[in-house]
């Protein structure tokens, strides 16, 4: 299956997650308020922050070995497991230790309660997101398409069962959502199909041959895990769960953006990694100008439409949100924009300290402008300050890709006309799709 079709299918399944997960965000919304959801926000981030602090490059060491297919699937599959039970135990242990501290600053609205239920699912958070980045190393595009479009329907549907049976309760959403989490990480085991391998050995084996590559890439996922969602603490330490609230509106709106670039850079990981050095190349600057285009225009449509959806959808208590978005927007396509490069240096070249020393650098900067804009700005100040760390990535590429490919800004960033003819490909490629499903619906 080419290119072109795996991320076809992917974006459609990513349009799914966009519409689910809407309904899921504007049901939380209106039952629980801006408080209540600025609550869940800190919940959500929880997950999102040890995943990227505390599993030590694993997840992008075994994205890399399943690439290069260094190691049988079912080996791979057994490692991710055992790292996820070790790994979210730990980090649990470790932070239900310093709750008192947490709970009274940057987790401030959340309970000793909420708290707890966070910690218990952590190792399922984890198989996920390992078991996610073999599926991304394979190049089985489609499947995790199918995967993410379940995980978000069974949110969903936690989300609705939570508020039916006890409306009004932010701590039934953390119950319902924490088991949510470990259906999907089970969903993630079967659809994965590759069996364990019950050898200690074996997964020794794999654990030092992952450790040298998990060690260059630590640091850069460690700290972009940092700049995607310290902001949520940051602002939650200064502003309290409400501002919260309001803010996480913008950031889950503009964070779907991604749901269109995702499923374009899984579909080209393995060609960026596998392919002849030529070839990577080309192939990676054509996917960055590719979702520079797509989700530059996606970010303006979903800026235009936010004006009345937000408060006449979510209601008017969340209308600042609009603006927040519309500052957020120019980092997120940047960061999408960079993702392709990211691959290149780090599964191309062999050389995951380049993207780990720009995610440095942003984590350091996001930091220094949370601290100083928030206080000023509030949430102005933490959609700002994300946008402008967002952007010293693309930046450091832009110095970097000339001097390791050859290539140059235009090559990274201006569309040819041979890109206009894919686009226009994988444009009537969907429409196609679309008619054909549609037809088979109306036939039924």
């Amino acid at each position: 299956m080419g290119i072109a079709r795996k991320s076809t299918i992917g974006i459609v399944g990513q349009v799914y997650m966009l519409i689910v997960g809407l309904v899921s965000t504007i049901l939380i919304a209106r039952l629980l308020g801006a408080e209540g959801k600025g609550v869940l926000a800190i919940v959500a981030a929880i997950p999102s922050l040890g995943l990227g602090v505390a599993s030590f490059g694993l997840g992008p060491a075994l994205g890399f070995m399943a690439g290069k297919d260094t190691y049988p699937a079912r080996d791979l599959a057994s490692a991710a497991v055992v790292w996820s039970l070790l790994l979210g135990l730990a980090v649990g242990m470790l932070v239900w230790v310093f709750r008192g501290v947490l709970l009274a600053s940057v987790m401030k609205g959340m309970t000793s309660q909420d708290l707890a239920v966070v910690l218990v699912s952590l190792p399922a958070y984890y198989v996920g997101a390992f078991i996610g980045a073999l599926f991304a190393g394979h190049g089985r595009a489609v499947a995790m398409a199918g995967l993410q479009s379940l995980a978000a329907t069974i949110n969903l549907a936690a989300v609705i069962a939570a508020s039916v049976l006890l409306p009004g309760r932010s701590s039934a959403v953390v119950i319902a959502l924490s088991i949510a989490s470990g259906l999907n990480a089970v969903c993630a085991l079967i659809v994965y199909r590759a069996g364990f391998t019950l050898s200690p050995r074996r997964i020794v084996q794999i654990t030092r041959a992952a450790t040298p590559y998990a060690a260059r890439s630590y640091v850069g996922q460690a700290t972009s895990m940092f700049f995607l969602r310290a902001d949520v603490f940051f602002l939650n330490f200064f502003a309290g769960p409400a501002a919260v609230g309001v803010y996480s509106v913008a950031t889950n709106l503009a964070e779907k953006l991604w749901l269109l670039s995702n499923p374009v850079s899984t579909a080209v990981y393995r060609q960026i990694t596998g392919a002849q050095r030529q070839d990577s190349v080309r192939i990676t600057t054509l996917t960055s100008r590719a979702l520079l285009v797509l989700n530059g225009v996606a970010g303006i449509v979903l800026v235009a439409v936010a004006i009345p959806f937000v408060p006449l959808v979510y209601g008017a208590q969340f209308s600042a949100a609009i603006w927040y978005l519309a500052l957020l927007v120019p980092g997120v396509v940047i960061y999408a924009v960079c993702q392709p490069y990211n691959q290149f240096f780090a599964g191309q070249l062999g050389r995951p300290g380049v993207p780990s020393s720009l995610a440095a650098v942003m984590m350091a900067l996001s930091a220094v402008l949370y601290v100083t804009l928030i206080p000023w700005m509030g949430a102005s100040g933490a959609a700002l300050g994300s946008t402008l760390s967002y952007s010293t990535a693309l930046v450091g590429y832009a110095w970097l890709m000339p001097r390791a490919a050859g290539v140059t800004i235009r090559d990274m960033l201006l569309p040819t006309r041979s890109d206009v003819a894919l686009y226009r490909s994988v444009g009537v490629s969907v429409i196609n799709r679309i008619k054909r499903a549609s037809g088979n619906e109306q036939e039924q």
